[in-house]
């Protein structure tokens, strides 16, 4: 009899324990997560893994999307920046029992390398996800099929489908991980706490002669660091705004010119969302492109 080739399940599962070692870079916030909340497997890909799990906040059950990457490697938040990326994508369509998932994304960061700027999380992340059951208080089974984009010298997409099934009832607890992933997401502006950045003005105007987007804000303390990243429903590109002014005591203003490589038509009657993010928390605003 012919044993079977074993030198597809060793390099894959050299990947699969290279990849473990990611919790120990990626910190204490990370391993936290991993507490006894309902959860699926790893799916470990290349440089890359996924798991989905789900846990208790404030009497709502939630789920958390988690990703786990190598070091050095990035991914993507809902616009990938000027330099271009493959943002996430969430697809819960096999769910049963499932009306609505709503995925929140944390605040993300600013990188710069030879491409251009670009716009994500770096190591590891955690997408929070609102849940609302066609029947209340019934279990839901959840089926994700996700993908997403990850780079470093190379850029490589991912892959990801998971289920997991979410009992009626009371749910346990969510970890400290998933909770501070959940505060990380900014904040609309009736809910803000005192020190996430406050919109002035928006200014989203479609003028032939000077199609932009301007943004006015208010930043805690001197707004060092402070940015503002903007994105449109429906994957429209729309560049990322400089810096162009500051006022003193954390207040400053920022435009996005929309030049050639803008689809302004696209943009005409559309909602644009404006984060702001700053050293002290994170806030949205929108504004109507006209």
């Amino acid at each position: 009899m012919k044993l079977p080739r074993l030198d597809g399940w060793l390099t894959a599962s050299r990947g699969a324990l290279a990849l473990l070692s990611i919790i120990s870079a990626a910190g204490p916030g990370a391993a936290s997560a991993w507490s006894s909340e309902l959860t699926t497997p790893w799916q470990v890909g290349q440089k890359a893994r996924t798991r989905l799990f789900a846990g208790e906040v404030d009497g709502r059950a939630l789920a958390f999307v988690e990703i786990e990457l190598a070091p050095g490697w990035k991914t993507y938040w809902r616009n990938p920046g000027d330099a271009g990326g493959l943002p996430p994508s969430f697809d819960w369509a096999k769910s049963q029992n499932l009306a609505e998932a709503t995925v929140l994304y944390p605040a993300p960061i600013r990188m710069r390398d030879k491409a251009g700027d670009t716009i994500g999380y770096k190591s590891h992340v955690i997408f929070p996800v609102e849940l609302k059951r066609q029947a209340d208080g019934g279990a839901l089974s959840l089926e994700l099929d996700a993908q997403y984009g990850i780079c470093k010298d190379v850029c490589i997409p991912v892959e990801a489908s998971l289920k997991l099934e979410v009992p009626p009832g009371k749910l346990e607890a969510a970890g400290a991980a998933a909770l501070s992933s959940l505060a990380a997401v900014p904040r609309a502006q009736e809910k803000l706490t005192a020190s996430d950045p406050v919109l002035v003005k928006a200014e989203c105007v479609l003028r032939p002669d000077r199609p932009h987007v301007a943004i006015e804000a208010q930043f805690a303390e001197s707004g060092d660091g402070a940015e503002v990243y903007l994105d449109v429903p429906g994957g429209i590109f729309i560049p990322h705004p400089v810096k162009t002014g500051d006022l003193g005591g954390g207040k400053l203003q920022f435009e996005a010119k929309l030049g050639v490589d803008v689809d302004v038509d696209a943009l005409r009657g559309r909602t644009i969302t404006a984060t702001l993010v700053g050293a002290g928390g994170a806030s949205s605003a929108t504004c109507q492109a006209n």
